[in-house]
């Protein structure tokens, strides 16, 4: 009967930081009407008044992009009595036309700044986030899994050597990837200041993996 094999099994835990080098601001419009067509129409209007107060900003028009676009009818509960009975009904309320747009771009103080101020100011009063993210998460996600190799590595022979045993070689490798936020939201209020002076902390990725290794 063969010998079994002596491994030790070992998680990595992998830790990256990097400083935030790109910024998207998603805004979100809303209009709400009885007629559909009337609602649809608001909704234009208010994405052109935007697209206006950005470009009178320093942006393109075509910088501010559509993540979604919906139109849907909307009821509101309300209560009656019918005799000693209290009873709900649902009654039309009208079509809210809903908007969701990001502008996105490399980070820079003055140039966000710019952004928050024109459309804080702008009429159309849309919902606003900001996210600060890195470009390049790829080449964030290959360090935090090289730092996840070494930190199994070290804590592995440290197991070892206290057990008086020999780390012999790799036998195996267990990675299931999750995806990774690499990102920070805030929301962003309306302001009459033009400087909101945003220093974004650095963003910390983590994963992990397990390793098998042989020992003698």
């Amino acid at each position: 009967m063969p010998q079994e094999q002596r491994r030790i099994h070992v998680t990595g835990t992998g830790r990256a930081a990097k400083s935030p080098d790109f910024v998207v601001v998603s805004l979100t419009l809303s209009a709400c009407n009885t007629e559909y067509a009337d609602a649809v129409k608001v909704a234009a209007q208010q994405i052109e008044m935007l697209r206006e107060s950005l470009v009178e900003a320093g942006f393109n028009a075509d910088d501010l992009k559509t993540a979604n676009f919906s139109v849907e009818a909307k009821y509101e509960r309300e209560e009656f009595r019918d005799g000693n009975a209290k009873r709900f009904r649902e009654t039309f309320a009208g079509f809210d036309c809903r908007h969701d747009l990001t502008l996105s771009f490399d980070f820079d103080g003055q140039k966000l700044d710019a952004a928050l101020f024109a459309v804080t100011n702008c009429l159309s009063q849309p919902k606003i986030s900001v996210a600060f993210t890195v470009k390049d998460t790829a080449a964030l996600s290959d360090e935090v899994l090289k730092s996840a190799a070494k930190d199994a590595q070290r804590k592995a022979k440290i197991l070892c050597e206290a057990s008086g045993v020999t780390l012999g070689k790799l036998i195996e490798i267990i990675y299931a990837p999750e995806e990774i936020s690499v990102c920070r939201e805030i929301a962003a209020a309306a302001c009459d200041n033009a400087a909101f002076n945003f220093r974004p902390e650095d963003l910390i990725v983590s994963d992990t993996a397990e390793f098998f290794w042989e020992i003698e």
